[in-house]
């Protein structure tokens, strides 16, 4: 797991004067020229996660000299401490948005791929088009789909913020959702379906069928919806199998039995997706709009760990698998359009 005190590490160089990551100084020019301009995404800034890591930086600067230091050694480390107290902290996510503890949003920077050398990864540009049948689940719809790797994820918990839909051509279904997979086989989702007919978005969860909440607890169009979660549990721990929970605002939604077994909690991935569905999707032929879909404050968890994480402390995967792409892709970068945190799908003109 990549922890957040690593990734905070490319602000506090630059603070005290050390050598910058080349990929962090390549983007220098277009992060100052968006710090004045985005005064809302400052606010959505999580000040007690960075005095969090903050104060677990100290500690390990301060607090972790040995009997055997010399008075001098004890004296730098105490003072490099208090500078990192005052310290403007700059955190860059997995996907280049980089934010400041003081500042707020400063905009989107390049960085050079992680390697995992656990796993075999073929090397991604996302930017790249592939044929739609060389992308797992590329022929079902147009999609942006950001997944982490399997590493036993039982839960996800974040706001969600549903899209304006409109010009649905015929068979065309928005979703917005979230998924768990297993290296071992079984795979499934939960989130809000967009019902064509009634123009409303109701809660589900596919698992061998689909299940679906009724109207009671549907929602429209640009519905902003607190702590959605979804996780596996077992009823009682002599289960043989998982079940899957649909939480909103700490109410349960759904509930729904899955193929999960105690052998697949160690290599279990999540992912989170917003798509326009349709069958026999050609790269090409999806006529209809979601606009300005968010994700905040997106949370995961691990099987037998009570605390959760926010998501930007893993790392998102891509690799390729005969011949396939899965995890974190756009299908296609032609549908699939950002604006700082929002999402749309839509057919680009260009």
């Amino acid at each position: 797991m990549k922890t957040a005190k690593m990734v905070l590490s490319i602000g506090m160089t630059a603070l005290l004067g050390l050598p910058l990551a080349t990929a962090y100084a390549e983007s220098n020019t277009s992060v100052n020229q968006q710090t004045s301009s985005s005064p809302a995404a400052a606010q959505e800034i999580d000040s007690a996660f960075f005095q969090q890591q903050k104060q677990a930086v100290v500690r390990d600067i301060a607090g972790t000299s040995t009997s055997g230091s010399t008075s001098a050694a004890s004296a730098s480390q105490t003072s490099e401490a208090e500078q990192l107290k005052n310290a403007d902290y700059t955190y860059m996510t997995v996907t280049g948005e980089v934010y400041s503890s003081k500042r707020g949003y400063l905009g989107a920077a390049k960085r050079d791929d992680e390697v995992n050398n656990t796993t075999s990864v073929t090397q991604f540009n996302p930017n790249n088009t592939f044929p739609v049948n060389q992308i797992n689940g590329g022929t079902t719809g147009a999609f942006e789909r950001r997944q982490l790797d399997f590493e036993g994820f039982d839960s996800i918990t974040s706001d969600i913020t549903l899209p304006a839909v409109s010009g649905l051509g015929e068979g065309e279904q928005p979703w917005v959702y979230y998924g768990f997979d297993s290296e071992r086989g079984p795979a499934i989702e939960g989130g809000y379906a967009y019902q064509t007919g009634t123009h409303r978005w109701l809660p589900y969860i596919r698992s061998n069928g689909f299940y679906y909440g009724d109207s009671a607890v549907q929602k429209y169009d640009g519905n902003q919806i607190k702590s959605v979660k979804f996780y596996l549990a077992k009823t009682v721990s002599t289960d043989t199998y998982y079940n899957a929970y649909f939480v909103v605002d700490n109410s349960q939604i759904l509930i729904a039995p899955t193929k999960w077994t105690d052998s697949d909690t160690d290599s279990t991935s999540v992912k989170r997706v917003t798509s326009i569905a349709k069958k026999a999707f050609d790269g090409n032929n999806i006529q209809g709009t979601t606009m300005n879909q968010r994700y905040e404050n997106v949370q995961v968890s691990r099987f037998n760990e009570e605390q959760a994480y926010p998501w930007s402390q893993y790392t998102e995967y891509t690799e390729q698998r005969n011949g396939k792409w899965y995890g974190t892709l756009d299908n296609s970068p032609a549908y699939v359009h950002r604006n700082w945190i929002n999402s749309s799908i839509f057919k680009s003109n260009n």
